[in-house]
């Protein structure tokens, strides 16, 4: 890893719930989920994850790109998202709690 790495998302927050979930979801399926899926199991609006996850994907919101932990896809009218292999490491940081992030789920 980089040492220009972004830091971990705090372990209560919305980024990290999102990144446990997709790991969960890719534990089972190598398919990217729904975010209607993702929305019922985090119980969450599609417009807050959508906020959320063009946040956390490697698009440039201003003067710099951001972390690249997920990929969202449309197909049709369906918004899938998967993690990237970034995302997967830092889903397996935030559930094992190191970096400052806890796992009190």
């Amino acid at each position: 890893m980089s040492a220009a790495a972004p830091p971990l998302p705090p372990a209560e927050s919305l980024a990290a719930a999102l990144l446990l979930a997709l790991a969960d979801e890719a534990a089972v399926s190598d398919r990217p989920v729904s975010l209607p899926r993702l929305g019922k199991r985090l119980q969450a609006g599609a417009s807050v994850l959508l906020r959320e996850l063009a946040l956390m994907g490697s698009s440039r919101i201003g003067p710099r790109a951001g972390p690249g932990w997920v990929v969202v896809e449309q197909d049709g009218e369906r918004w899938l998202v998967r993690l990237t292999p970034a995302g997967t490491e830092v889903a397996a940081r935030i559930g094992a709690g190191t970096d400052g992030a806890s796992s009190a789920r």
